[in-house]
């Protein structure tokens, strides 16, 4: 019976010592490394965010893409020797074919080409006259002309 008793007391004080640390206040361990290493000098924490300005590249990235990347549409735009329509979106081409007068563009990289006819709106903007030497945008009240160059594509 004695070493049963014994035992039995020895498994008792073994489970004390293994409780016993989660049995302390963390915050008052937490505050007596923190005095002894605040008198040698600060450490960093890494628990807390750098303001936003200190990475401006994180900013200017899309949240809900996955990729992170910037839209197609910004990338395309500004390509050497294009003729641009709104600033975004190249002109492939220009249609004028009895009553019927449209102009073809690229809205994205990689997009095939859109159709936009006469009367048409992009971006609110009204495409209000097609020809084969200027494009005519209106939008309340404003006007934007886009002058187009031969490439050599057309019959004249």
């Amino acid at each position: 019976m004695m070493p049963r008793l014994l035992l039995s007391i020895a498994c008792v004080m073994l489970a004390g010592v293994a409780v016993l640390p989660w049995l302390r206040d963390p915050m008052a361990t937490d505050l007596a490394v923190r005095t002894e290493t605040s008198t040698e000098q600060a450490q960093p924490d890494f628990n807390l965010p750098a303001p936003l300005d200190a990475n401006p590249d994180v900013i200017r990235r899309p949240i809900f893409v996955a990729s992170r990347r910037p839209p197609e549409a910004e990338a395309i735009a500004g390509a050497p020797g294009e003729t641009l329509l709104l600033e975004r979106y190249p002109v492939i081409g220009v249609v004028v074919a009895g009553d019927r007068r449209l102009v073809l563009i690229r809205k994205a990289a990689g997009d095939t080409v859109s159709r936009l006819e006469q009367g048409a709106q992009l971006d609110g903007w009204t495409l209000t006259e097609v020809s084969r030497t200027r494009l005519v945008l209106e939008k309340d009240g404003a006007r934007k002309e886009v002058i187009l160059r031969n490439n050599g594509g057309s019959a004249d």
